[in-house]
């Protein structure tokens, strides 16, 4: 992988096709990725078109190409509970300021369909468990925050589609699930929520 960072860019290129499953608004769902990028929009971001906006942007890069978008610099900017209140506003009743966490993960294992779904849950679950342990909470009900209302997941693997399971369980889904747990502590931390 070649991770580069240019001029509010995050791209990585994989090297490689992989399979993917994720919940991107540009190559999302289920099928390939060879580069990843994540574009930093501004706060109160209004295309409605996010999918040609990122086709735009990666125009020229190494295809499939799998892209997310963030108006936050950290995520985090309105936490929130999946269950809380829907649509609540922002702190003093302000509109919810800019968050999100984006996560791309990359496992060894080549996963079946079933298993890169237990991937993603697996993953979603570590996410859940990094912030409560950081302490984070909701925004929008009681109790800590399950992610904000933009987060978007993406967890690819080898072609092969041999391993069914991904569960924490097991070796892919233990370390994947360690791995996600400790860069979402990590970034909760450092964007200085509680």
């Amino acid at each position: 992988m070649k991770p580069a960072l240019a001029a509010g860019v995050l791209r990585v290129d994989l090297g490689r096709e992989l399979r993917c499953l994720s919940s991107a608004v540009f190559g999302g769902g289920l099928g390939r990725v060879r580069t990843w990028v994540n574009l930093q929009v501004p706060s109160g971001y209004a295309r409605t078109d996010p999918d040609a906006h990122l086709a735009e942007e990666t125009a020229g890069l190494p295809g499939p190409v799998l892209g997310m978008l963030t108006a936050a610099p950290v995520g985090l900017g309105y936490p929130v509970a999946a269950a809380g209140e829907p649509g609540a506003p922002g702190p003093a009743g302000a509109p919810a300021p800019a968050g999100t966490i984006n996560i791309l993960a990359v496992v060894a294992a080549p996963l079946t369909d079933a298993g890169l779904v237990g991937a993603v849950q697996t993953a979603v679950e570590a996410k859940v468990q990094a912030l409560a342990a950081a302490g984070v909470l909701a925004g929008n009900g009681p109790g800590f925050a399950t992610g904000t209302a933009s987060d978007v997941i993406a967890v690819a693997c080898p072609t092969g589609s041999s391993v069914a399971f991904a569960g924490p369980a097991t070796p892919t889904g233990s370390d994947l699930a360690r791995a996600v747990f400790e860069a979402v502590r990590l970034g909760s931390l450092a964007s200085g929520r509680r």
